[in-house]
Parts: C-alpha cells; sequence; structure tokens
C-alpha cells in the first residue's frame, strides 16, 4: 500500500538495533495500518488548546476507507465531500496528504484553502503533525519562509545531501485569493478545502490550474469537500456530475446527525419530557427518518437560534440531513420547495437501471397497462456544454411516472433508445419534442425504426385550418401552459414523481427574467420532458373512457377558451388535457 522511503526505513533499522527487532516489526505495522498510524503517531490541537492523538470518528473512518479501497485498486483517488460544518474532515484530509508525503519519495502535495485565515490553520496542522510525530518516523526537513514544508536534508554541505538526500517530497499550503495558482509542479496529492466558498473570480481559473497540474497516475489523490454555498456555482455543479456518473470522482455526504458532538444533553427527565412534548412536525420527519435522538434534535434547534441568526434555510445549508437541502435555491422557484424536499428525503431507489445505468426504472411495463413517454432533445456532444436528451415514462392510469432517461447521445442513438424504451412500454405513446434536434429524432424514429406509436399534435393555422404533425412543438404558446399544468397537478398531488434527479431540477427549477427556466448552471431537461409527457398523458386521457381504478379526484380547471384548451368534464370526474 505504502512504498516507504528509504530515510525512513533507515530510521526504522536504528530503532531495531536501538529497541530490538519486534518493536520495529510493530513500528512497521503501525505505519501500513492509516488509522494506527493517526492514532500513534499524529496529534492535533483541540478547541481547548490542547495536544491529543487523532482518533477518527465514523465519518472520518467512511473517507478513508473510500480513499484505500482505490489505492487497492490501482487506480487514481477521485472524491468529492459534501459536509455539515466542522465535522473534521480537513483534519482527515491533511492526515493523509501527511501520511504519504512525508514517508514516501519524491511526491508533491498541495492544499488549497478558501481564504489566508484558513490557509494559515491549515498549515499549523501541518506543523502540528511534524512537530508531534515519533523521531523515527520525522522525515530532514529544510526551512521554508513560505507555507511550506519541504522534506529533504537542509544541509549545504553538497557531499552529504547526496549521500541523505532526503524525501525530495514537499507539502505546499496556498490560499484560493491568490492571484493566480502554479500550474508547473506535477501534484501527486491534491487536496482543495471549501471550494463553494472560494472567492468568484478566482474558481474556474484556479481549479483550471490545478486539474492541468494533477498527475493522473494511479496512486494519486484528489479531496474535494466543502459545506454547500448555493445553486449554479463550479463547487454544485461538481457536486451534482459526481453523483450522476458523469464524472471519475466518488461523491460523498456527511449529515450534521453523523458528527458524534452534535448532541446536547437534557438537564433532567422534566425538559426531556416537555421537549418531546414541543416538538413540530419537521423535528418529528427528522427523527422518524434519521432515527435521531431528543439530544441530537435539541442541539439543532439550538444552533438554528444561536448560529444560524433562526434561520432554518441557513441551517440546511450549513448543517444538512441529505444532500439536495443543502443547496439553498435563488430566484422565485415555480415549484412548492418543501414539497420537494419531502419527496427527495421519500423518494426510493430505482428497481433497476438499464442502456447503461442511463435508464432508471421503478416499475417494470405491466401487462395491459398504457404509457406515455415525454422527450425532451438535445444535441448531445458533450456532457460539460450541452443539455442531455431525456424520456419520461409516465403510467396512463394512475399518473405515476415509471422510469426515466438521462443521456448524451446525438439524434439518431437517441432515437433508438426511444424506440427501444417505447416498445419495452407496450409500444408507448411517444413524443419528441420536435424543436431543432428533434426533427432528425423524429426522421429516425419514422424512417428508420418505423416507431409504431407517435404522438400527432394538433394545432390550428390564423386561418383555422388544422395542422397535424408528428411530436410536440415547444414554442411560446405551449411552453407556459404545459409548465402551468405540470404545476398545479405536483402541487394537487396528482404526479407520482420517485426520480430525485427529477425533483432536483424541479427545484432549481425558477421565475428567471421573466421566464420560467432553470437556475443559471443547473438543468431542465428531464423536467421538460415530464411536463412533456403529463400533457400527452392528458390529450389520451381525453379521447378514451376512464379506466376503473384511474384517477377520480382531479381537480376541475377552468381553461381559457382563447387559449384553444378545453374545459373540464364534469361527467368523467378527471383532467381533460388541453388541445394546443
Amino acid at each position: 500500500m505504502i512504498e516507504i522511503a528509504h530515510e525512513i526505513k533507515e530510521k526504522i533499522r536504528r530503532f531495531a538495533k536501538k529497541r530490538g527487532r519486534e518493536k520495529a516489526l510493530q513500528l512497521i505495522d503501525i505505519i501500513e495500518d492509516f488509522e494506527q498510524f493517526c492514532a500513534r503517531c499524529l496529534r492535533i490541537k483541540t478547541k481547548e488548546g490542547g495536544i491529543v492523538p487523532l482518533i477518527l470518528n465514523d465519518a472520518q473512518k467512511k473517507l478513508v476507507e473510500t480513499v484505500f479501497k482505490q489505492l487497492l485498486k490501482g487506480k487514481p483517488v477521485r472524491i468529492i465531500i459534501l459536509k455539515a460544518r466542522q465535522m473534521g474532515f480537513s483534519t482527515t484530509a491533511e492526515a493523509i496528504v501527511y501520511y504519504f508525503s512525508s514517508l514516501t519519495e519524491a511526491r508533491n502535495s498541495k492544499i488549497v484553502a478558501h481564504d489566508n485565515a484558513a490557509a494559515s490553520n491549515l498549515y499549523d496542522m501541518f506543523k502540528t503533525y511534524y512537530e508531534n510525530v515519533p523521531g523515527v518516523v520525522r522525515p530532514m526537513r529544510k526551512y521554508d519562509n513560505a507555507k511550506k514544508m519541504t522534506f529533504e536534508n537542509p544541509t549545504k554541505d553538497r557531499a552529504a545531501k547526496r549521500k541523505k538526500p532526503g524525501l525530495n517530497s514537499k507539502i505546499t499550503v496556498e490560499s484560493a485569493q491568490a492571484p493566480t495558482m502554479g500550474r508547473s509542479d506535477t501534484i501527486h496529492y491534491l487536496h482543495i478545502s471549501e471550494l463553494a466558498h472560494w472567492p468568484e473570480s478566482k474558481k474556474q481559473k484556479h481549479l483550471l490550474a490545478l486539474n492541468q497540474a494533477l498527475s493522473d497516475a494511479p496512486g494519486t489523490i484528489c479531496i474535494i469537500e466543502s459545506t454547500a454555498n448555493g445553486i449554479g456555482e463550479p463547487y454544485h455543479r461538481q457536486w451534482e456530475e459526481a453523483v450522476n456518473g458523469q464524472s471519475s470522482y466518488i461523491p460523498l455526504f456527511f449529515a450534521w446527525h453523523e458528527f458524534p458532538s452534535y448532541r446536547m444533553d437534557f438537564e433532567n427527565k422534566e425538559e426531556l419530557h416537555a421537549f418531546i412534548e414541543s416538538m413540530d412536525a419537521t423535528e418529528k420527519e427528522l427523527q422518524q427518518r434519521f432515527n435521531l435522538t431528543a439530544e441530537q434534535l435539541k442541539w439543532r434547534r439550538r444552533t438554528i437560534i444561536d448560529k444560524c441568526n433562526n434561520d432554518v434555510k441557513q441551517f440546511q445549508q450549513e448543517y444538512p440531513s441529505f444532500p439536495e437541502e443543502a443547496f439553498l435555491v435563488s430566484g422565485r422557484p415555480i415549484f412548492n420547495q418543501e414539497q420537494i424536499q419531502h419527496d427527495i428525503l421519500h423518494a426510493p431507489d430505482p428497481i433497476r437501471k438499464d442502456f447503461d445505468d442511463r435508464l432508471w426504472i421503478w416499475e417494470e411495463p405491466q401487462p395491459g397497462e398504457k404509457y406515455e413517454i415525454g422527450s425532451d432533445v438535445a444535441e448531445g456532444l458533450d456532457e460539460d456544454e450541452n443539455d442531455a436528451s431525456t424520456a419520461v415514462v409516465f403510467k396512463r392510469r394512475t399518473g405515476e411516472i415509471v422510469a426515466t432517461l438521462q443521456c448524451w447521445e446525438e439524434p439518431f442513438d437517441h432515437a433508438r433508445l426511444l424506440d427501444k424504451l417505447g416498445r419495452m412500454y407496450n409500444n408507448a405513446k411517444l413524443a419528441p419534442e420536435r424543436n431543432n434536434h428533434g426533427h432528425a429524432v423524429l426522421l429516425a424514429l419514422m424512417e428508420i425504426f418505423r416507431y409504431p406509436n407517435l404522438y400527432t399534435h394538433r394545432d390550428y393555422d390564423q386561418k383555422g385550418n388544422l395542422l397535424e404533425k408528428e411530436g410536440f412543438p415547444t414554442t411560446q404558446k405551449t411552453r407556459p401552459q404545459i409548465v402551468e399544468d405540470y404545476r398545479t397537478a405536483y402541487k394537487d398531488g396528482l404526479i407520482k414523481i420517485p426520480c430525485r434527479r427529477l425533483l432536483g431540477e424541479m427545484r432549481t427549477f425558477v421565475k428567471r427574467r421573466g421566464k420560467a427556466q432553470h437556475q443559471e448552471g443547473c438543468r431542465d431537461d428531464i423536467l421538460l420532458a415530464a411536463m412533456i409527457g403529463w400533457f400527452i398523458r392528458g390529450v389520451a386521457l381525453e379521447s378514451e373512457p376512464i379506466v376503473p381504478g384511474g384517477l377520480h379526484n382531479t381537480p376541475k380547471h377552468d381553461f381559457d377558451k382563447e387559449s384553444g384548451r378545453d374545459e373540464y368534464d364534469d361527467d368523467r370526474s378527471r383532467y381533460r388535457g388541453p388541445s394546443l
């Protein structure tokens, strides 16, 4: 796992002569076990000013296990962490960096903090490690006047330095406030701290420089850790890409209640009983969902008041219970945020994934059931710069979403996937958006794949002539209507949404510059497919008798006749889709 440097090996040999072979073997066992190395060799400063051994908590152990599991696979380690405040992950990341940098040869490590003060704190952490580590595993170090530790022989005697050069490794700590971030040195171990809080003007430039300098070789490590700071900025995008499997980074989330210190004791049973009686609906739901103790909830309540200005949203950002609540939405949300958070919290995992994990399935096709599929079509060439092509499958009878597809495919390949998906779900009614690249998808579905059940959209020209074309047109006329239909149906509980990635897009769908659209830096491609699918389901219900067991509680809608939308049919007690 670790290739111990020659200098450290020589120290161990001298240790063996002095203390015996058995003691030396015990020392080697400690060195080769990172958790034991932390507990026996590394020291940290406490908030009270004491110096104590570094004993890893459960959350820190999870990070360490992930790192060493990837190393055992012979892979470069890439991890991104979303966390609550002050859970000790900087301490753990620095311990990992120090471990490899101080025991192996020719390694360059870099730590970048969000500001100068944080950089000084992290450098002090390394100094504490170095100054308190047992001499047998303390490498030679030359003096540096910057925030740098260079492990090499400090002598100016060239002959002596050639004979005992030292490790020739170094650790450099920098601040993201620096005007530039050098890319000349190869970086083997990189810790990016509080990325979401880096200066906005520096994030992209510094990240580009660091990524160019970071080696892709097996055994190299990059750990990005941060609390959240809004939606759409680089850290949020990197987190989403990791969660969606679009990058090589492993996402790790650590909730506030995983940290053992985040609890407050009660003075007596009376205070405990009074607290339990006073718990609100949110506290009860959190307790049930995450098996929280009253002591943890007391800490949460006190922290909201004392550290978050009595702002629950601010607490959720600084101390999230689950990933999605950490990222606060700016702007005017189209959908109810509390409803979305509740649905995200209770969203089930897919029963399986298909199409190379691009298709998420919650219910297999059922004999005799009818389905509708809405699809949003994109160019599909680059995951980083273009929207995805998507599809959402609705069960007609119940309004449930049973599958979602998200992929970055060229139009022909997306048409192939849609053809396969539609046939899989009983030749579902399929409605690709026909704007832009959608024309190529429709052409392939009609002329090459001969899909048997394409949606035909009906509209009228200015003279009142009926126009019929395959596919769904997203226009200035249709877009506001499908947005409002979907929003109202979701508000009224008519759409059952199990998909977290769809709910995530709904969460960041806001009123911006007078238009309902995704927040800057976010996506709405699955959501638009869902809106199209919900609309064509309404059209399908309009043209057939209600099936027993279908929807019976849909509220009445008074549609604007001038917009061409049909009125609600009282006899059927169900929604009639608009004819646009």
